[in-house]
């Protein structure tokens, strides 16, 4: 990090060296309605920044771009034949950024009062975003702080679910084309950061509020600019800068869910901050206790409640502290509080290749969750040549989990023909602080161009005392049960992680246009990063050591533990000492790359090559050992790449991208450790892994009707060598799930896009106010592998589709425009999404694969801003209120035919209700 400063303290004296000044441009757009008309849109408009001779019109929809502007303060003129001219004076234009005027005309003069002008990076508006994607050479799309507004959306998963390709269901992570989270990659403003749960490759996007955010890209395309771990998307959050005039918002909501707010609840409240999300000391792992009272300040029974409503707070300001010609400085802090009661009833079951169930639980899960969300960003601009950007990130969010199941379970032979019964309390907490330093410096016209950064960070997942209770039979008289050895128990886990990453790139125009940029770049880079885990783990069992038991009462199992340390009958064992580290793990990634761009008249080439050396080094003892082992695994990858945009029309291009990438697991994937659900249910690591290659090819073609519309359909196929897939082996106890390279795969497409305003196309002003958004992909994947290879001789269909791909998804949204007039607006938005089926996990031994059946998910959001300070959203999710399904076909003759049903896993959600206020000042 001292490194890093310094580096900073000597480019920005050097800054001070530099003769010559160059500036970006900005640009102004916005709408432009009738005011005649109670707010219509107004085409056909002339538009003229006065004292440069640029100008336009508004196009049918009463929108307006005038592009490559000077820095500077400008008078706008808008005037229409039989109206009134309106002129705008002091219009400020910034370098890099859009400056957005909306307004009206009529046939007497307008006020000023009534033009609402903002100025926005570029990527906050959805103009500007299909414009920057028009413009793009590599395939990508993004989503800004514009859509994420008017779609009601709170955290950035929730915005890329209605990407095109993407899907998500439950807390299980973004799907690309059919890739689970293990296929994607994340960076922060261009920088790696470290997921803290090792059960996600990224940190889930839904921990991210829209707060903080400017907009998120997403790369579905390689360059060599970009990590080499990519199969999937790569996903760029930007956060927000500091505005130009001073802005402080406030939003408070409110959220009511169909199955848990006010209804009977329960939650291991064990923190005095448990609403806040902080456990404090009180679930630490004790001393050595005194075995006749407890140790814990935990309680094996969990509190009763009635669910109140969610909440949800944001706190956001920003404001440049220095605003002069020759340099800027801003500031922006962001905070978000959210909260939720989840509450799922549904079934589990576990099913052979008879389709007979050994375990058949009816289930009820408890999450009381909160997120927090936090950014401090400084940006400063000396010259228009130098700029900085330091920020502070820091997420956090937990988990407090309940899970309570009953039913039959043939794998305990202590149930004494009685239901088995378990309660898991699972609190799960993961923080993240990660600093950064970005850079850009630029001199003689642009000609050279470097791009720097660093970052460090640390990252902390933590499940503190989990407490697993298994009994016979549920009430006041359930018998505490011990099988197989398996007794009660508690659980610590923690994973701590430390990371540093860095960038440097240097970018040279060679051939300059009339236009001053360069026709001709060379890009060379080289990124850094490492990460260092420490894994601790550590069980507690709770022992008999009578045969002779008093009932146990599951309604109030913490008694039953009293009285059994009182009198000594139970008794806690384990290793109560801190120790070192079960496992540690080195990853390191030292990379460089070249990339060479030509631009001809309608053609843009971009052609290069990435190298990454990626060595990763576990250190873990084995069962029994009292040394520890290392495995130790250094691929050197080389990742071509190349990508060509032919623009057919101005208003259309076609696009291809082929490339050669890398994909790494997750770390619950690498460690050599169990993971116990307490059923017998478990997750075994596999440090032996290997990395994917992936072989990527893209076909795309787009058009752009007007400035905020889209048509595209891309043709897609990937081949992965080694692909990693979860497998599921059904045991006596439940299933035992694991890890392993499969032989290869294809996967291949069609994705088609659509954004377009309705009047437009029907010719009817009636449609003038529907705007449609659409996006869908038909695909399809074969995972194979030799039937003699004795590898995957315990995989069932050697022939089948890629784990978790499935074959169709579709994303959709109709916004409709009930008024706009000034600064009063109000739109209605109705948002629909689904998936195909999917395998979630390969089936061995006979056994069939586990599908994930589709969920259609419909969502509405009304927004209205009543003036320039006060706001409402009403919100619902989940409208249909579809059931979460899994299931497994048997691959024998059925056993039992009357009381057959393939369903392993059922829950369902609820629909959500939510209202926010937001005042501006």
């Amino acid at each position: 990090m001292r490194l890093l400063l310094i580096g900073a303290a000597v480019l920005l004296s050097f800054s001070n060296l530099l003769a010559q000044e160059t500036q970006h441009t900005g640009s102004i757009a916005g709408k432009l309605t009738d005011k005649e008309m109670q707010g219509e849109p107004l085409p056909f408009a002339n538009v003229l920044v006065k004292g440069t001779g640029t100008g336009g019109t508004t196009n049918v929809n009463g929108l307006f771009e005038i592009e490559n502007l000077e820095p500077g303060s400008y008078t706008v003129a808008f005037s229409f034949v039989g109206y009134e001219q309106l002129e705008i004076p002091n219009v400020r234009v910034e370098p890099g950024k859009v400056t957005e005027i909306n307004t009206q005309l009529g046939t007497t003069a307008s006020s000023l009062d009534e033009v609402v002008i903002s100025t926005v990076s570029r990527a906050d508006s959805e103009v500007a975003l299909l414009l920057e994607q028009k413009n793009a050479i590599t395939i990508k799309q993004a989503i800004g702080a514009e859509e994420l507004s008017r779609k009601g959306i709170n955290n950035v998963e929730q915005g890329l679910s209605k990407v095109s390709g993407i899907s998500m269901v439950g807390d299980r992570g973004i799907f690309v084309r059919g890739l689970d989270d293990r296929y994607n990659f994340l960076t922060m403003n261009g920088l790696p950061v470290a997921s803290s749960d090792p059960d996600f490759k990224i940190i889930p996007l839904s921990y991210i509020a829209t707060n903080i955010v400017s907009y998120v890209d997403v790369y579905k395309t390689f360059s060599p600019s970009l990590y080499q771990d990519f199969a999937g998307a790569t996903f760029n959050v930007n956060t927000i800068t500091a505005p130009s005039k001073p802005a402080t918002t406030v939003t408070v909501g409110v959220n009511y869910n169909t199955n848990s707010t006010f209804e009977d609840y329960k939650i291991d409240n064990s923190s005095d901050l448990e609403y806040l999300g902080y456990t404090g000391n009180s679930r630490e792992l004790p001393a050595a206790p005194a075995q006749s009272t407890s140790p814990f300040s935990t309680s094996w029974t969990p509190e009763k409640i009635t669910a109140p409503l969610a909440t949800t707070l944001g706190i956001t300001h920003g404001q440049r502290l220095v605003n002069g010609d020759k340099q800027s400085l801003g500031i922006y802090f962001g905070m978000n509080y959210r909260n939720s009661y989840e509450k799922k009833n549904g079934v589990e079951r576990t099913l052979n290749s008879e389709g007979t169930p050994g375990q058949d639980f009816s289930t009820t899960n408890y999450d009381f969750s909160t997120r927090k969300s936090a950014l401090l960003a400084l940006d400063y601009d000396r010259f228009d040549m130098l700029k900085l950007n330091f920020n502070t990130i820091y997420l956090q969010n937990t988990s407090n989990f309940i899970r309570e199941a009953y039913g039959r379970n043939d794998g305990f032979t202590q149930l004494n023909n009685r239901d088995f019964f378990i309660r898991d309390i699972r609190y799960t907490e993961n923080d993240m602080l990660t600093f950064q330093l970005l850079g850009d410096l630029e001199w003689n016209n642009k000609k050279h161009q470097l791009h720097f950064g660093g970052s460090t960070g640390i990252g902390n997942n933590n499940v503190p005392d989990r407490r697993v209770l298994r009994a016979a039979g549920t009430g006041e008289d359930a018998e505490y049960i011990t099988t197989n050895g398996i007794n009660p128990f508690r659980f610590y886990q923690e994973l701590e992680n430390v990371s540093f990453s860095s960038r440097l790139e240097y970018e040279l125009g060679i051939q300059k246009k009339e236009d001053n940029t360069f026709s001709t770049k060379i890009k060379i880079g080289h990124n850094f990063d490492g990460i260092n885990y420490d894994f601790f783990t550590r069980t507690i069992t709770a022992q008999v050591s009578s045969a002779n038991l008093p009932n146990l009462n599951t309604n109030d199992p913490e008694a039953f533990f009293q009285q059994g340390l009182s009198e000594g009958f139970l008794e806690y064992a384990g290793n109560f000492a801190p120790t070192p580290p079960d496992i540690q793990v080195e990853q390191y990634i030292h990379a460089g790359y070249f990339i060479f761009l030509k631009e001809w008249d309608n053609i843009l080439l971009d052609v290069g090559v990435r190298a990454e050396y990626a060595p990763r080094e576990i250190t873990y003892k084995k069962a029994l050992d009292t040394k520890f082992s290392k495995i130790t695994y250094e691929p050197f990858d080389i990742s071509p790449a190349l990508n060509i945009r032919y623009q057919l029309t101005e208003t259309s291009n076609l696009r291809l991208a082929t490339s050669i990438t890398t994909t790494r697991p997750r770390m619950r994937e690498i460690l050599p450790t169990i993971y116990q659900d307490g059923d017998g249910n478990q997750v075994i690591g596999n440090p032996d892994l290997l990395n994917s290659r992936n072989y990527n090819l893209d076909l795309k073609y787009e058009f752009f009707p007007t400035n905020s519309e889209l048509l595209a359909v891309t043709a897609f196929a990937k081949y992965l060598q080694d692909p990693i897939e979860r497998l599921a082996r059904a045991t006596s106890v439940g299933y035992r799930t694991y890890f392993d390279n499969f032989e290869e795969a294809v996967l291949y497409g069609i994705e088609a896009e659509a954004r377009f305003n309705a009047g437009s196309l029907f010719k009817n002003a009636i449609f003038d106010r529907l705007s449609v958004g659409f996006n869908g992909i038909l695909m399809d994947s074969r995972a194979t592998a030799e039937e003699n290879n004795p590898r995957f001789a315990a995989v069932t269909n050697k022939d089948r589709k890629l784990q978790g791909a499935s074959n169709w998804g579709i994303n959709a949204d109709l916004l409709y425009q009930i008024f706009k007039r000034g600064n009063t607006e109000s739109s209605l938005n109705l948002i629909y999404n689904t998936f195909g089926k999917r395998i979630y996990a390969v089936g061995v031994e006979g056994a069939d694969e586990i599908y994930e059946k589709p969920v259609d998910q419909l969502d509405l959001v009304w927004t209205t801003q009543f003036n320039k300070s006060w706001g409402l959203k009403l919100t619902a999710r989940n409208l249909l209120n579809e059931k979460t399904m899994f299931f497994q076909d048997p691959t024998r003759e059925i056993r039992f035919p009357d009381k057959f049903s393939n369903t392993i896993e059922s829950f369902d959600t609820g629909t959500t209700y939510g209202a926010s206020i937001t005042f501006k000042f």
